[in-house]
């Protein structure tokens, strides 16, 4: 900071050395237009006046002088002599006056009367035309300067956002863990219900869009400036590749789960339809036994058993349709698969089997999609752990690299 000042000091103290010779110019220039303006005084008196010296004798020179004459030739006009105006001639002319030669000045020539100033030429200047070079290069070393503190600045913010958005991930990957464990523990082969799944939207990866890579690699270089550049680009290669996990993971539970309810959905829905089926085909199947019969089938070998069944596991559940499709399977279709089995002769049936046939590869069918999206879980849980595990240590080689 004390360089700067002195440095900015210096730049505004220069300037004032330049302007002597520009100071000594605007007097000399007054003193011309002083003696212009007295040119009617010395039109009247037809004489001359030498302005700033005596007239010019070299001799008094106690060396070579350089000096820069100017000469201003006044026109007097003898008609025109009270006229306040006049024209005025302007000549300037360099000369090599030695101590022994004298410069002989006409003072009235042709009717023109000759004013004279003598002024030495100044020295050149070499401040005057250093200085706005000294400048550019200052300016240009300061914006530079100034850039590579903003840069250093911008990529430090810059990778401490990279390191507390990881960071933020810890917690969230916890919290899916055990969403997913939930899920499983809930979603038991009994029930019919299906649990929720979390997920959480800070897995997606969407923040880590919005940051610079290239800043993380500098970020990286600016805190391990030992490390090999090749190892520098590993480390942002697998923060990378670290990130992409876990957004084919989010992307990828959200996937299956929507997959797996679709499926479920067509499934249950081909389940009911062939529920409805059954129970259609048992009320003809039963008309048709009560016409052989000439009675009421409830009594009937062939109509009673499978009537108790369904009355026990279908009837209760006609209101809400809250049927568990295992517990069908179990109590229901396969004892009357059996009993139509022992009476597969009669041709009457045959819409029996078609109809339990179908609800029990409807049933099936569910189970297997519960079992999958089971194994899809119990593999995130896998995945999510590992990559909470690995956190710390893609935070840490990002700070500090290990070698």
């Amino acid at each position: 900071m004390n360089r700067l000042l002195i440095i900015i000091f210096l730049i505004i103290s220069i300037p004032s050395i330049g302007q002597q010779d520009s100071t000594k110019s605007k007097i000399v220039d007054v003193k011309v237009s002083q003696k212009v303006r007295n040119l009617e005084s010395l039109k009247q008196q037809g004489t001359s006046i030498i302005t700033d010296k005596e007239p010019i004798d070299s001799k008094d020179d106690s060396s070579n002088l350089k000096k820069q004459v100017t000469i201003l030739e006044t026109k007097v006009d003898n008609t025109y002599k009270k006229q306040k105006k006049a024209e005025v001639d302007v000549d300037t002319t360099e000369l090599e006056l030695t101590s022994s030669e004298t410069l002989p000045v006409p003072l009235n020539t042709n009717g023109l009367t000759k004013v004279v100033m003598v002024k030495e030429k100044s020295k050149f200047d070499f401040l005057r035309y250093l200085l706005p070079i000294l400048t550019l290069f200052l300016g240009i070393w300061t914006k530079q300067w100034l850039d590579k503190i903003s840069d250093k600045k911008r990529i430090k913010k810059s990778g401490e956002r990279w390191i507390a958005e990881l960071r933020s991930l810890e917690e969230p990957l916890k919290k899916q863990i055990e969403s997913l464990e939930k899920f499983i523990e809930n979603h038991k082969e009994e029930e019919f219900t299906i649990p929720a799944i979390n997920s959480y939207s800070s897995l997606n990866g969407e923040i880590f869009k919005s940051l610079d890579k290239n800043e993380l690699i500098k970020y990286i270089e600016m805190k391990n400036k030992k490390a090999d550049f090749s190892d520098i680009v590993k480390i942002s290669n697998r923060t990378h590749g670290y990130i992409s996990i876990l957004v084919f993971l989010h992307s990828s539970l959200k996937e299956k789960f929507e997959k797996f309810i679709e499926q479920s959905s067509k499934y249950t829905e081909a389940l009911s339809m062939n529920l409805q089926s059954f129970g259609v085909a048992f009320a003809e199947y039963g008309i048709e036994i009560e016409r052989e019969t000439e009675s009421a089938p409830n009594e009937d070998a062939r109509y009673k058993p499978i009537a108790d069944l369904y009355n026990a596991q279908i009837v209760p559940y006609l209101d809400d349709g809250k049927f568990i499709p295992s517990i069908l399977k179990r109590d229901f279709f396969i004892p009357v698969l059996n009993i139509l089995n022992s009476i597969r002769l009669d041709t009457r049936t045959k819409p029996l089997f078609i109809s339990s046939s179908g609800a029990m590869n409807n049933i099936k069918a569910i189970q297997m999609e519960k079992q999958y999206i089971n194994e899809i879980a119990t593999t995130m849980i896998k995945r999510y752990k590992e990559l909470s595990a690995k956190l710390n240590d893609i935070v840490q080689n990002i700070e500090k690299h290990k070698a």
